[in-house]
């Protein structure tokens, strides 16, 4: 990694040999390393249109002009690359990250970004809370005597990395006098942090170059890799008891340790084998006083590319700094929620946290709206600088859609935020993408609600910003569409023909809410919405009110039949049994029909309605011949106890109207099927037109 010695060495071999195309582009790489773009993309251009050259400088000169914040340019060179090497992950969220470029630019004025005065001409990075103050890391150079120089660092007059401290001012906010950490006690011949603690500020791993006998180890490659050392920590600051992390390694780097409030759990980056790509971050969990094996953190944060620098807040905050997700150049800060034991998708912090430079190391205090990163943007004082952050807003990341399908995206949703008073404080309309962003005050309670043409959303979606730290987290919105409908007709129970003009009322029982339509042709239809509960009714003038109770739970589409018969107002009803096959009216059934005489005598207006059945055994045609029957024996019956023939209107209807599940081709009892073989009659007031 010494990339300034490097580079002179392949500069002299592209001039002697301007043919050479991997000495210009290992010119070109240095001058990334050593944060030149402007050099890079001198040298990563021509290489563009050699032949024989590597793919992957489509990709490098892409990374290099965001580095110049020429990003519509970059995002052509992404797609090539993509293009090229269609199996490589890396380009498709870089991609995703530009075509949104605008959502993370918007929000620069709701984030202050504030230089700190403990900064220095050269690279300080790798900022901690210390007991009212900042552990660094820097490569200042506070040694009279003895200079440590490092050959991997941008400029040859930046010394090897050490452990800084300087303590705030709670009055004024500025940070006094900077000393090395301990007084220097514990300071090696090699790179030396960053570090982080817990149990109290008793307890701290910090990540150190490898050594071994005290002297520096190498892998088989040559290079002097990280590892991570534990110590314990006096009040003084001076670290004793040091002692390796037991799942170090030589063959690769494992360092940038940060620790949950507990002390629990650890986290990590480190480049050891079958990880996702470079870099990935990792965790361990104490059990017992034992570290447990190192757990990848899964893909959800790590990428093909490197991640560094894990902060976990709130032991569900995870912060990390990453070049492998879509950002806005170099090295960005991201964030990832966990929920249900699990970290979900990484989100960029946007800008002005993020920037085309490099911003990195990012921690938090225990509120999480304010802390401190670094960053080698323009306009600091040295190579990386520390910055204080403060926010007073959360970020929301929604996608719009289609439930029971969320791999359908749906655009064009008009979605609303609404506050605990119910009022809209914001509202957006979904991207192409199927994307919406909003940006929320903390500690409030807030829901969203979606509006679209033939959809709809089952349940609005809360989102509560009540102790969050700082950060985007993503939601997602389920749009369902709107095919599930409740459908019948309306029959008279006594001439079997539709009812025009009768009121259908639909009673949501869960929402208690009610809907209506006046149905003029006999038929009713209604949308109803999944997982709910139901009652339809139907109102009509002169007959008896009738419906049913309907569930749709687990249902999201089609359409759910049921025709509704309804009885006209009566003032007496009887119903005689038949036997099987037979018409003649039984003798158990005169007591019944003696009722239907008397009430009629009473009733000198009254009129009677005589509705024959049969159940469904035999054909339809002899049974409609056989209910027939038995509506004229009924009538004669009454007809012989000197009620007049005008009065009565009798009608048979075969195997119509079932009243349970013994239809044609259904096994029934004898019992079942008699409940079918019947007669109904009903004493009538009669209907007179209004004049």
């Amino acid at each position: 990694m010494a990339w300034r010695n490097a580079l002179e060495l392949y500069l002299r071999m592209a001039e002697k040999d301007p043919a050479d195309l991997h000495a210009r582009q290992r010119v070109a790489e240095c001058y990334v390393k050593l944060n030149d773009p402007v050099a890079a993309e001198i040298w990563y251009k021509p290489l563009l249109n050699e032949l024989g050259v590597s793919p992957s400088v489509k990709y490098e000169y892409a990374e290099v002009l965001c580095r110049s914040s020429r990003y519509n340019e970059a995002k052509k060179w992404y797609e090539e690359y993509q293009a090229a090497v269609p199996n490589d992950p890396l380009p498709k969220d870089k991609i995703e990250f530009l075509n949104n470029l605008n959502y993370y630019l918007k929000d620069s004025l709701l984030m202050k970004v504030i230089p700190i005065n403990l900064n220095s001409t050269h690279s300080d990075f790798g900022p901690q809370y210390f007991k009212g103050g900042l552990v660094f890391v820097s490569s200042r150079d506070l040694e009279l005597f003895i200079k440590r120089t490092s050959l991997a660092s941008q400029h040859e007059e930046e010394s090897l990395l050490d452990l800084y401290y300087s303590k705030k001012n709670t009055i004024t906010g500025d940070f006094g006098e900077v000393g090395l950490f301990g007084g220097g006690n514990t300071k090696s011949m090699y790179h030396d942090g960053p570090i982080a603690f817990y149990d109290h500020y008793k307890k701290a791993a910090f990540t150190r170059n490898n050594t071994r006998h005290g002297k520096s180890a190498f892998d088989s490659s040559g290079r002097r890799n990280l590892h991570i050392y534990f110590a314990e920590v006096e009040h003084s600051g001076t670290l004793r008891k040091i002692r390796p992390f037991i799942y170090n390694n030589d063959s690769s780097s494992t360092a940038h340790a940060s620790f949950s409030e507990d002390g629990k759990i650890m986290f990590f980056s480190s480049d050891r084998p079958k990880g996702y790509g470079g870099a990935d971050i990792y965790f361990c969990t104490n059990q017992k006083g034992e570290w447990s094996k190192p757990v990848n953190a899964g893909p959800a944060i790590n990428t093909a590319g490197d991640e560094f620098y894990p902060f976990i807040a709130n032991d569900s905050t995870l912060y990390f700094t990453s070049n492998g997700r879509g950002g806005f150049g170099g090295l960005d800060i991201f964030v990832s929620n966990k929920r249900k034991g699990k970290f979900h998708k990484a989100f960029n912090l946007g800008y002005p946290l993020n920037t085309s430079f490099d911003d990195f190391s990012m921690i938090t205090d225990s509120v999480g709206r304010t802390g401190y990163f670094a960053s080698n943007r323009k306009g600091g004082v040295g190579l990386d600088d520390i910055y204080l952050f403060v926010s007073d807003h959360y970020y929301i990341v929604g996608q719009t859609k289609e439930f029971g399908n969320l791999s359908k995206i749906i655009p064009d949703v008009s979605v609303y935020v609404v506050d605990e008073k119910g009022v809209i404080v914001d509202s957006t309309r979904s991207d192409a993408d199927g994307y919406v962003r909003f940006r929320l005050p903390h500690d409030e309670n807030f829901s969203f609600t979606v509006k679209k043409e033939g959809y709809d959303i089952l349940e609005d979606v809360g989102f509560s910003t009540m102790g969050h730290h700082y950060g985007i987290d993503s939601l997602a919105f389920p749009l369902w569409k709107r095919e599930l409908f409740a459908k019948g007709k309306i029959y008279s129970n006594e001439s079997h023909e539709h009812i025009q003009g009768s009121f259908v009322l639909l009673k949501n029982i869960t929402d208690h809410t009610v809907d209506s339509v006046y149905s003029d042709n006999g038929e009713y239809s209604f949308l109803v919405r999944p997982n709910k509960k139901y009652r339809v009714e139907v109102h009509k003038e002169g007959f008896i009110p009738d419906g049913f109770n309907l569930n749709t739970k687990d249902l999201y589409k089609g359409e759910l039949l049921n025709d509704i018969v309804l009885e006209e107002v009566y003032i007496k009803k009887e119903v005689a049994k038949f036997s099987y096959n037979k018409f003649d009216v039984p003798p158990e059934s005169f007591p019944y029909l003696n009722q239907i005489i008397r009430t009629l005598k009473k009733f000198p207006d009254a009129t009677l309605s005589i509705n024959a059945y049969a159940d469904s055994r035999g054909t339809k045609q002899y049974n409609q011949l056989l209910s027939d029957k038995r509506a004229e024996a009924t009538k004669k019956y009454i007809l012989q106890r000197g009620i007049a023939s005008g009065r009565i209107t009798a009608r048979g209807f075969g195997e119509e109207l079932i009243l349970n599940r013994c239809s044609d081709g259904v096994e029934c009892s004898e019992e079942e099927h008699s409940k079918n073989r019947r007669v109904e009659l009903k004493v009538q007031q009669p209907q007179h037109p209004l004049e």
